[in-house]
């Protein structure tokens, strides 16, 4: 079993060649075109982990970390995650010649007039403001989710705050509302409120290489479920679908079988059902 490799195509391994098109492509960081041109230069098969990169560079973990997630993001780079019966092994680093995606622009969160520490701001109409709008209007309540003393200061420190939240959204796909619910519950807690003290902790790893944005929104939705949803026997997952005539329905993953809303609503009365569809949405 391999892993904590880098996989490129064997032709690069005698020389250090290095694809143009990632020195062609604009809004991509000098940080991760290094880091690129850094992992090309290895030959196949050598192991890699983040603490290798960090004992080359000046860099700490995080903006190792960061570079990583950047190749990633622009399709430079893919990162293959390695399990051995269940448990986790460690990483993949997979060199792409070309890209498949491109990089988002980051964006400086706004400063000057904040707005009123109410969370009902953040849920905006999406077909009217942009999701990085969207965000920079939610980052101050994001902030103050924190003690004085840990919160930003700088404007450097502000925009990794930013990009950290951007990359939730962005890379690891969660809706920025639920982000903002497991942070909060996060920060209620008597254990994180003294060990989770910055934003950048979410894209940051545990010790069995899992982001503790993932187990904070775990948590949260665990902890959050409607009280209906173990009504359905052997529930795994619900889903939305579209009927042929266009509504929205309900449906669910069991054990056993899939079910339909009309399955559902022989169990479920009309209220539980519209309220799992809202919380699945």
């Amino acid at each position: 079993m391999k892993y904590n490799k880098i996989l490129k195509p064997k032709k690069f391994d005698n020389f250090t060649i290095i694809p143009s098109s990632i020195f062609r492509h604009k809004d991509i960081t000098v940080g991760a075109t290094g880091l690129y041109a850094y992992l090309f230069s290895h030959k196949a098969e050598q192991q890699i982990t983040v603490e290798f990169i960090c004992g080359h560079f000046k860099e700490g973990k995080d903006a190792i970390r960061s570079k990583i997630n950047e190749l990633i993001s622009t399709g430079y780079l893919e990162r293959e995650r390695v399990t051995d019966k269940g448990k986790f092994k460690g990483y993949n680093y997979i060199l792409k010649a070309n890209h498949k995606g491109k990089i988002q622009s980051r964006q400086k969160p706004k400063s000057e007039n904040p707005p009123q520490s109410n969370i009902n701001n953040i849920h905006t109409n999406k077909s009217n403001i942009t999701q990085t709008e969207k965000m920079q209007n939610a980052f101050p309540h994001f902030v103050k989710l924190f003690d004085l003393r840990y919160q930003p200061k700088t404007t450097k420190q502000k925009e990794d705050w930013f990009v950290c939240l951007d990359r939730c959204v962005r890379i690891d796909k969660y809706d920025l509302d639920e982000i903002y619910l497991a942070v909060k519950n996060a920060r209620d807690d008597d254990f994180w409120k003294n060990n989770f003290l910055t934003l950048l902790k979410l894209r940051n790893q545990d010790k069995n290489g899992i982001m503790f944005i993932h187990r904070f929104i775990e948590n949260h939705r665990k902890y959050n479920k409607p009280k209906c949803f173990y009504k359905i026997k052997g529930i795994q997952e619900y889903k939305l679908y579209n009927d042929p005539d266009g509504s929205q329905r309900l449906g669910a993953i069991t054990k056993y079988n899939k079910l339909n809303e009309f399955n559902l609503s022989q169990i479920l009365n009309r209220n539980e059902i519209e309220e799992l569809k809202k919380f699945v949405k």
